[in-house]
């Protein structure tokens, strides 16, 4: 997940708030609220999995230089 520079402090403030939490509390609230669907079309999955693979590759290939 990208984090832009505007959104930190909208980030802070959640980890804290999450961080108090006890985790058997959240578990609780999880089981019972509904739980949200999210269905990715096949276009979209092609063009994630396009986008992950170029990313990891250039990270290799940075990584290569540096070493090299």
């Amino acid at each position: 997940m990208t984090v832009l520079p505007f959104q930190l402090d909208e980030v802070g403030k959640l980890y804290s708030r999450v961080s108090k939490i006890k985790p058997s509390t959240l578990l609780e609230r999880e089981q019972n609220e509904p739980q949200d669907v999210v269905t990715i079309s096949a276009e979209a999955k092609k063009k994630q999995i396009l986008d992950q693979t170029k990313s990891e590759v250039l990270e290799r290939i940075r990584d290569a230089k540096q070493s090299g």
